[in-house]
């Protein structure tokens, strides 16, 4: 009687090993795919945090650059000051200036109109253009040089 009930038990317990270990590897899945969950929601929020107030900084760029014009043309040293505290707050926001001595950059400049000069080489910059940590909040606009000299189209 005593084998009898061992090899029930067998039985019994050689159907239950393959859905124990089923459910094992479920599981496993179920906690990876959690763990996935949580670390690209955590990617997420902190870039949303990041750039919330992008809007509103893209909104403070055409103030300062209307500032910087006034400035320009009205030497005043209160203009001056109200444009260094505004390039303060955003210098503490993030936000930098695109580098625009160089060759041109499709990703962080728009090409108004291209020049006599070397070939894609920035000419002139017609607005600044800034971002936001690694981000472009607004891009430079530039003049290209076309590669060709004053002489050439003569």
């Amino acid at each position: 009687m005593k084998y009898l009930l061992i090899g029930v038990n067998m039985k019994k317990q050689a159907k239950i090993d393959p859905k124990v270990a089923q459910l094992e590897s479920a599981l496993a899945r179920a906690l990876a795919d959690y763990a996935n969950l949580e670390r690209r929601f955590g990617v997420e929020s902190s870039a949303v945090i990041k750039f919330a107030n992008s809007n509103l900084l893209t909104n403070l760029l055409d103030i300062r650059d209307h500032l910087a014009m006034a400035s320009i043309q009205i030497k005043e040293q209160s203009l001056s000051m109200i444009l260094s505290s505004l390039d303060k707050i955003l210098v503490e926001e993030g936000v930098t200036e695109v580098k625009t001595d160089g060759p041109f950059d499709p990703l962080t400049m728009e090409c108004q109109e291209q020049g006599e000069g070397t070939k894609d080489q920035i000419i002139k910059v017609i607005r600044h253009g800034y971002r936001l940590h690694e981000r472009v909040l607004r891009p430079a606009r530039v003049i290209v040089g076309s590669g060709l000299s004053a002489q050439a189209g003569a």
